[in-house]
C-alpha cells in the first residue's frame, strides 16, 4: 500500500459519509440490477479458498447493492413503488446474507461456538 492505511481510510470515508446525495464510486463499474446474489456466493467462496478475486468480487457485490438502492430511488421518484421496494428488499436481503456469510467464516465466530 502506497499510503497510509489509517489515512486513506479516513479519507475514503470522508468522502461517502453523506445522507444528502448519492455519492458513486468510479472503483469496479461493474453493478447493475442483475446477479445480485450470484456475485454474493462467487465472492464468499473466493473467501472460503483465499482467492485473489475475493476483494474485487465483494467489490462487484457491494456495487451491484448500491445500483439496486438507486435504481430503487429512482423508481420510487418516478411513482413506481412496487418495483422500487422490491429493489430495495433484494438489497437489504442481501446485506443480511453477507453478515450472516461472515459470521460463518468468522474463525472468532466459529471458536467461540464450538
Amino acid at each position: 500500500m502506497k499510503r497510509d492505511p489509517e489515512k486513506m481510510l479516513q479519507d475514503i470515508a470522508a468522502r461517502f459519509d453523506t445522507d444528502e446525495r448519492l455519492v458513486v464510486s468510479s472503483a469496479y463499474g461493474d453493478g447493475g440490477t442483475e446477479l445480485l446474489f450470484p456475485r454474493l456466493v462467487r465472492a464468499a467462496m473466493n473467501q472460503c479458498y483465499d482467492g485473489d478475486a475475493m476483494a474485487s468480487r465483494y467489490a462487484i457485490w457491494a456495487n451491484t447493492v448500491r445500483d439496486h438502492i438507486s435504481a430503487a430511488i429512482r423508481l420510487i421518484e418516478n411513482n413506481k413503488t412496487d418495483e422500487g421496494y422490491r429493489l430495495l428488499i433484494a438489497a437489504h436481503n442481501s446485506l443480511s446474507a453477507f453478515s450472516e456469510i461472515q459470521k460463518q467464516l468468522d474463525p472468532l465466530t466459529s471458536e467461540t461456538e464450538a
